[in-house]
């Protein structure tokens, strides 16, 4: 049996719906980030960027197929790929539960580098938190992620400081590109529907909610030292308009006219085609 889009379940379980927003980060981050391939300001970066873009549609393939597996009723025994495929590729852009921030352009190296280092310091927090599951397979994969991503946190982090005192140009041009993400990184931590029961029920036991105040509580610090206290998101500040909705699959052009069509054209003309 082949996966094909009609084939695919609502994904409506608490379960489903947190581990698609991890997967959907993961792809989407990954798919803007292969953005710099070739282009990059310089060849390390041009292999760092690809490498970390690899890196995230690789985490986005691993939860998918532990999606396949325990959330559809396609016959993932005999086309496993298949499955993934559909999962990853084969939905409407409304079925996506990744957060704005994901999708938006590269923009210029400034504003990619700060909305790289704070979706590592938000990924590494939530991964950190789902290897505490009590699913165990959610836990065994975010244990063993957590392991590629500290390397993806150190690249953001060795960028964030670099820039932070390399002089009254570098700083102020990151500074900026930093104004523009954080308030819109706010729209990380919305919740998924059903997201109450997974943090009652252990399998996510620290919901996006609550993983804001320890996030806030570790780049509040950083950015206070390098500076920055002044872009720090104040403990009540509210999610940008704009930067709202993705949990839920309300997405921005940036999205739904650049990266759904990129990214699903060729699946989408051939949809039984296995490479």
């Amino acid at each position: 049996m082949t996966a094909t889009p009609a084939q695919l379940p609502e994904l409506s379980t608490p379960r489903a719906q947190v581990l698609l927003a991890v997967a959907d980060d993961a792809l989407i981050s990954g798919h803007r980030s292969s953005h710099w391939t070739g282009v990059a300001p310089s060849l390390e970066e041009d292999l760092a960027f690809s490498t970390i873009a690899q890196d995230g549609i690789n985490h986005a393939d691993v939860w998918y197929q532990l999606l396949a597996e325990s959330e559809t009723d396609v016959a993932v025994a005999t086309d496993l790929r298949a499955a993934v495929d559909a999962l990853g590729l084969g939905r409407a852009p409304a079925a996506y539960r990744h957060a704005i921030l994901c999708e938006r352009p590269p923009r210029d190296f400034a504003f990619t580098l700060a909305r790289h280092w704070a979706f590592e310091r938000f990924d590494v927090v939530r991964l950190d938190v789902l290897a505490d599951s009590i699913d165990p397979d959610i836990a065994a994969i975010a244990t063993k992620l957590l392991h590629e991503a500290r390397y993806h946190l150190e690249h953001a982090d060795h960028w964030f400081a670099r820039l932070s005192r390399a002089g009254d140009q570098p700083h102020e041009r990151f500074a900026g590109a930093l104004a523009t993400a954080l308030p819109e990184a706010l729209g990380l931590f919305e919740p998924v529907d059903g997201e109450e029961e997974a943090i009652e029920t252990g399998l996510f036991p620290v919901g996006h909610v609550a993983l804001r105040s320890r996030w806030l509580e570790i780049v509040g610090v950083l950015l206070e030292e390098a500076g920055y206290g002044e872009l720090v998101p104040g403990d009540e500040a509210a999610t940008p308009r704009e930067a709202s909705g993705g949990r839920r699959g309300e997405h921005s052009p940036d999205f739904l006219d650049d990266v759904w069509p990129e990214m699903t054209a060729l699946y989408r003309a051939h949809p039984d085609a296995r490479w």
